[in-house]
Formats: structure tokens, C-alpha cells, sequence
């Protein structure tokens, strides 16, 4: 049966997607993903066993019914194509008869945020499922994942009876203080990968010029709540990751729509959060005084590589660009790199209990090596290879 599998998926793989056309992918490195295409066709890759895992994922989505935003609990505003969601970290107070209040314990998860009363969990999965298929599309050129992606991102993002207005004015709710913070615009960073997923699809069948332009009005009118809004403006002005997060977003969303200039803006505030969130050592203290320091200095590294990828767009080198006294990505990373490979252990905070910290910057370790070949950042992304579940879609994208 096993052997039948796989023949099946090799058919699939030499009669389909030979496009070699670059869709202007910017936080995906297309060359990349060609080669490992090519690599796993080949059947001799050390991805096979990864790549059979994640297309037996990917089928499952196939028969999945899309989820919409309208399916929650009616947000403060009464319009329940507005975006919900408790903030991870607030909780009832226990202090109080009526539990208002609520408070917020860093790093301290309520499981109800991820609850099917608020929207985040089926924004969560309905992003991360999306990526899955698009990506499994590439790889087999088998049409039924392309199509099903592109159902999942009509109903969230386009259709008028389902689509998600475009703001998180109401994410983060605290209830008794708060109908939304600005800090709930993190949600958005997965929006900056998902462009180039929707990119990816560009080039498939399932993918119309009208969903093309549907979802970049439905960009365009967030690129403009983000720089307009109050919570938007305060989330541009913040000194830790949310505000590079938040730069990334603008500048992806930017260039996927053509409003460039906007992404110019945001790579100009950039150089100004690598003056503000990168110590002499390369450690972003903003981060290292969190529970969760390890996780957090990753994620912010995270948001200034996005940030970094769209800036080269404009014309822009975030990644050679230094402070007056050498602080600067390169140095950023290598803070990082030898607690990636294991080579030192992690003393600041505690580590998120069933997390792989260290798999998630596997990404952004693979473009460190490319910007610093000097650097011994190919060693430590070798690494990672070994460490990384079968299975884990970063592997193949």
C-alpha cells in the first residue's frame, strides 16, 4: 500500500506544477523551494519521509469544511464579522464576585483564548491549514489542494456574508477593562507569511484574478486601519517585537498591493527599532526580561527577518545596516546562534513547556547563513535539519 502511495504521489509530482516563474515571493525564498521540489522528485532527497508526513496532513484539510469568523461569539461592536479574542494572557479575576476586572499574567495561557467562543483558534488553523495546502500544491501540482486553499481564504477573507472585516480592533478583549488593545495586532504576523502563500497560488488554476483582487482590497483597507488607527499608530511605536511585527505587516501587505511607498516607510522604521531593541551584545532586552525570554528573542528575530525581506523590495539593506556603534541584525543572530545549536544552554526565563524553540528559527537561520556566509550560521541550520520533527512545513518551505 505504502509503495502504491508513493507511486501515486510521483505521478502527481512530474505531471503538474512546472512552473518555474517566480510569483515575487519575499519572506519564501522561491529558489529554495524549486530546488527542494526538484530534490524530493528525485525520491533520493533526505525529505522524503517529511514530505510523505506532510502531504498525508495536507489530505486531511481536503474534506475540511472552512471556517469563517462569524462563527464566534459576538464581538463589543455587535458585528460579528469583527475579529474577537481574548488576549492569551488574561484571565478572570479572582478576586472579585464578578471576576471584572479581568487581568493579565504574562505568559501565562488561558486555554478559553483558543476556545470556539472567540475566533482565534479557527483564524489560527484556518491560516496554518492554508499554508499547508498551498504548499502542497507546489510540491504535487494535484489541483484539489490548490482548490481548497482558495476556498478557505474566499470565506475568511472575501465573501461578503463570511469575510472578516479588516482590523483586530477587538483582539486582545480584556472584559471589564478593555473591548480590544492595540497589542492584539500581533495576530497579524502569520498575514505576512500567508501573502506569499496566496502568491504561491497565483500560479495555479484554482487561483481567479477577481480572488487576487479581493484579497488585496481586503489588504489594503488593513494596511490602512494599521496606519490610521489608533491602536495601529501605538503598535508602531512600540520598543519590543510588536512593533517590528507590526512595521512587517504594513511593508507585506504594502507590497502585495502596490502601495509601496508605505513599505519604504516601514523599512525606515525599522533601522530605528534596531537602534531601539538591540543591545551591544546582540540581545534584544526587551525580550530577555520576559518568562518566556528564549521564545520571545527568537519571535523578534522572526519579525526583523520579515521585516529585513521586504525591505530589500524597496531598496532598502536592513541586514548590513549597523548603529553608530555596531549594533545590527548580524550581530542579533549571532547572540542567537549558539543557543540554536546547543552549544550553550539558556539561562534567561524559562522555556515554554512543550515548545521546540529552537526548530521554529530554522527559517530565519537558513536566510542568516545566506546574508552572512562568513558567519558559521550554515552549521547551526544543519543542525536544526536534525532536530526538526518529520513532518514540520518549515522543512519544505
Amino acid at each position: 500500500m505504502k509503495t502504491v502511495f508513493i507511486s501515486l504521489l510521483f505521478v502527481l509530482l512530474l505531471s503538474g506544477c512546472s512552473s518555474s516563474v517566480n510569483p515575487g515571493l519575499v519572506t519564501l525564498d522561491y529558489e529554495d523551494l524549486v530546488a527542494k521540489r526538484k530534490l524530493v522528485r528525485s525520491g533520493k532527497s533526505g525529505y522524503q519521509t517529511t514530505y510523505e508526513k506532510f502531504i498525508s496532513e495536507a489530505q486531511k484539510y481536503l474534506a475540511a469544511v472552512p471556517e469563517k469568523v462569524t462563527d464566534g461569539v459576538l464581538p463589543p461592536s455587535g458585528d460579528s464579522h469583527d475579529f474577537v479574542a481574548i488576549g492569551k494572557y488574561s484571565w478572570p479575576n479572582p478576586d472579585t464576585p464578578d471576576s471584572l476586572p479581568w487581568i493579565r499574567i504574562d505568559c501565562k495561557i488561558n486555554p478559553d483564548a483558543y476556545g470556539e467562543k472567540y475566533d482565534l483558534e479557527r483564524y489560527d488553523r484556518t491560516m496554518a491549514n492554508i499554508k499547508t495546502l498551498s504548499l502542497a500544491w507546489f510540491y504535487t501540482g494535484d489541483e484539489r489542494y490548490a482548490a481548497k486553499a482558495a476556498e478557505m481564504l474566499r470565506v475568511w477573507f472575501i465573501n461578503g456574508d463570511t469575510r472578516m472585516n479588516p482590523h483586530f480592533e477587538y483582539a486582545s478583549y480584556l472584559p471589564g477593562v478593555y473591548d480590544g488593545m492595540a497589542i492584539g495586532i500581533i495576530f497579524g504576523s502569520t498575514l505576512v507569511e500567508l501573502i506569499d502563500h496566496i502568491r504561491l497560488l497565483s500560479l495555479s488554476d484554482s487561483w481567479t484574478e477577481a480572488d487576487d483582487q479581493g484579497m488585496k482590497k481586503w489588504f489594503s483597507g488593513y494596511t490602512k486601519w494599521l496606519l490610521e488607527s489608533d491602536f495601529g499608530k501605538k503598535e508602531g511605536r512600540a520598543k519590543n517585537n510588536h512593533g517590528t511585527w507590526y512595521a512587517a505587516q504594513v511593508a507585506a501587505a504594502a507590497l502585495y498591493t502596490g502601495e509601496l511607498q508605505y513599505a519604504q516607510n516601514m523599512a525606515e522604521l525599522a533601522r530605528k527599532q534596531i537602534e531601539e531593541q538591540i543591545d551591544p551584545d546582540g540581545g534584544l532586552p526587551a525580550e530577555l526580561k520576559r518568562d518566556w525570554a528564549y521564545h520571545y528573542s527568537i519571535y523578534g528575530m522572526q519579525g526583523f527577518t520579515a521585516i529585513a525581506l521586504c525591505a530589500e523590495q524597496v531598496g532598502v539593506d536592513l541586514w548590513n545596516y549597523k548603529t553608530s556603534d555596531g549594533r545590527g541584525l548580524q550581530l542579533a543572530f549571532r547572540f542567537l546562534q549558539p543557543y540554536l545549536a546547543d552549544e550553550k544552554p539558556w539561562t534567561a526565563g524559562e522555556i515554554r513547556e512543550g515548545s521546540k524553540p529552537n526548530v521554529s528559527a530554522l527559517s530565519i537561520m537558513r536566510r542568516a547563513a545566506k546574508k552572512y556566509p562568513s558567519e558559521s550560521f550554515g552549521k547551526t541550520v544543519d543542525y536544526l535539519y536534525t532536530i526538526a520533527p518529520a513532518g514540520t512545513r518549515s522543512l519544505l518551505q
